[in-house]
């Protein structure tokens, strides 16, 4: 069977999903793909790739299968232990690189719920400052050292198992970068296939309303954030972002909406109002 038989036949799977198999079994970039369109598949190939696209077809997604997904122009191995980085969480990235290029005297830096080291990790790469990766799960750990090795910043990156802030107590910093759990748990049976049935829960339900874990967050920030630092979170939508933002205020905060590239409000950016 060639791979242009394997395309057109192909069904239960999106067209650029098989295309994306076929390059992971066949060892092939996507443009390679397009270009070995009458390329025989021998039988343990063909095996392979059905075995993938069956895979793909229950729901479980690419990221999974291929044990890797980019983010921020870098590979970073993921599996079923951690969440999927996603392209919108690269603005909190993006936001936390600019107040640092004007802040080069900040040094203390704190990731929480690091997942699969994606923010943490590329922020040290780009910035070449350390930065703390906390998590509360021992297994995403472990998949974010591995990434911290790939990403070789080892001397940069460092971990601590942590239920939020419990397990840095007396620690400040100058930036806080937190991707905490947010979804809606009475949302989340609405979810797709490939996220409620595959992706750590943990990493996503966030409570009544998906702000159970942020307000637990926000309470410790008095305690952690620094007089003039800041405080970065990414928040599911406009309804969430107003909560939220209540929540900073509540607390002291100045607050700073950022919209991702489809409008939504994706990312807050708070500092302290008084700094008397």
């Amino acid at each position: 069977m060639r791979i242009r038989d394997i395309i057109e036949q192909q069904k239960g799977v999106e067209r650029l999903d098989t295309v994306n198999i076929l390059g992971l079994a066949l060892s092939m970039r996507k443009e390679e793909v397009f270009t070995n369109l009458e390329r025989e598949v021998d039988e343990a190939e063909g095996l392979l790739v059905q075995e993938l696209l069956a895979a793909r077809g229950k729901g479980k997604p690419f990221a999974y299968i291929a044990k890797r997904k980019e983010f921020f122009s870098e590979n970073f191995y993921v599996d079923e232990r951690v969440l999927i980085p996603r392209p919108e969480t690269e603005i909190l990235v993006e936001e936390a690189v600019a107040l640092l290029a004007t802040r080069p005297e900040t040094n203390s830096i704190l990731d929480m719920g690091t997942g699969s080291g994606a923010i943490g990790l590329v922020l040290a790469k780009k910035t070449q400052k350390h930065v703390v990766c906390a998590d509360i799960s021992l297994e995403a750990l472990r998949v974010a050292r591995q990434n911290r090795g790939n990403l070789g910043v080892s001397g940069l990156a460092h971990f601590v198992c942590s239920d939020l802030f419990g397990g840095i107590e007396g620690l400040k910093f100058d930036i806080i970068l937190a991707n905490l759990p947010y979804v809606a748990c009475e949302e989340w049976d609405s979810l797709m296939t490939d996220v409620k049935d595959y992706e750590p829960r943990g990493a996503l339900d966030g409570g009544t309303g998906g702000t159970a874990i942020y307000k637990r967050f926000i309470e410790g920030l008095p305690h952690h954030l620094n007089k003039k630092g800041f405080v970065l979170c990414e928040v599911g939508g406009r309804r969430q972002a107003n909560k939220i933002r209540e929540m900073f205020r509540a607390i002291g905060l100045t607050v700073v909406v950022k919209n991702d590239l489809s409008g939504n409000e994706r990312v807050l950016v708070g500092s302290w109002t008084n700094l008397s």
